[in-house]
């Protein structure tokens, strides 16, 4: 899905140019036999002459959107004389946080199981077995923000004290428009700063030789609680903004002549 949308915003960007677009990659076609000898070969990974003078710059660009999805891991989390008391008491609690999850709208199919684990628990100098602890956790997305406070905090109440929540993290579902915005505004930039460099060396800009999207995925704004117990009831969640960043390496080739007024 990004692929496809760089893509589509370099090549609507560089629209009636004659460059041609593959993949996240726009590489200009081959020169005509007039603007270069005929012996002239392609640079590698680019469309300018191997003997060209070229500029490399980069561009950098961002978008803010208001994220719609949140993502949280909840965990019951008990502790008994032996393994089975410590499942079952966990099993009746983590269906308990489960139910009251989707008693408060949450699909059961944003909730999926992350981690079960039994553990003993050594204590004394001789670090004898003298228990077993559980944990069961689930990641549960929620989109509807303006309610998760409640619905976190009537999960941890069905839990009571064996809650543990993990982290949170804050994202936009759909983040395929802040992409196109960034990848543009980089492209922008990386233009910008390609025919100033031309400029101050006292050259021009030729044909735009490649255009490489080097951009990462977006990562979700996420906040670690360290594994803390349930809050206090109307826990307030606020979503700030999410950053999408783009980062494109332009190649330019240099002509001789006066820059563009």
């Amino acid at each position: 899905m990004r692929t496809r949308t760089c893509t589509a915003v370099l090549g609507s960007l560089l629209a009636g140019t004659g460059l041609a677009v593959f993949g996240s990659s726009i590489v200009a076609p081959a020169l005509e036999a007039s603007a270069a000898p005929a012996s002239a070969t392609l640079a590698a990974g680019t469309g300018c002459p191997a003997t060209a003078s070229t500029v490399t710059v980069q561009g950098y660009g961002s978008a803010e959107g208001q994220p719609n999805e949140l993502t949280i891991s909840l965990g019951v989390q008990t502790q008994a004389s032996t393994a089975s008391v410590a499942f079952d008491t966990n099993a009746a609690k983590a269906n308990a946080l489960i139910s009251k999850l989707e008693a408060d709208g949450v699909n059961k199919l944003d909730i999926q199981t992350s981690g079960l684990s039994v553990q003993p628990v050594y204590t004394g100098p001789k670090q004898l077995i003298t228990a077993y602890q559980v944990m069961d956790s689930v990641m549960v997305t929620m989109y509807d923000l303006a309610n998760a406070g409640k619905t976190i905090d009537d999960a941890a109440h069905a839990a009571g004290n064996a809650i543990v929540i993990n982290n949170i993290a804050f994202s936009v579902k759909d983040d395929t428009a802040l992409l196109g915005q960034a990848r543009a505004a980089a492209v922008r930039q990386a233009a910008g700063q390609a025919q100033l460099m031309a400029a101050a060396a006292g050259m021009a800009l030729g044909h735009l030789c490649s255009l490489v999207d080097n951009s990462s995925p977006p990562q979700p704004v996420t906040f670690d609680s360290g594994g803390a117990k349930a809050a206090a009831p109307s826990t307030p969640i606020q979503p700030g903004q999410q950053q999408v960043s783009a980062n494109v390496t332009a190649v330019y080739e240099l002509v001789a002549g006066a820059p563009a007024a």
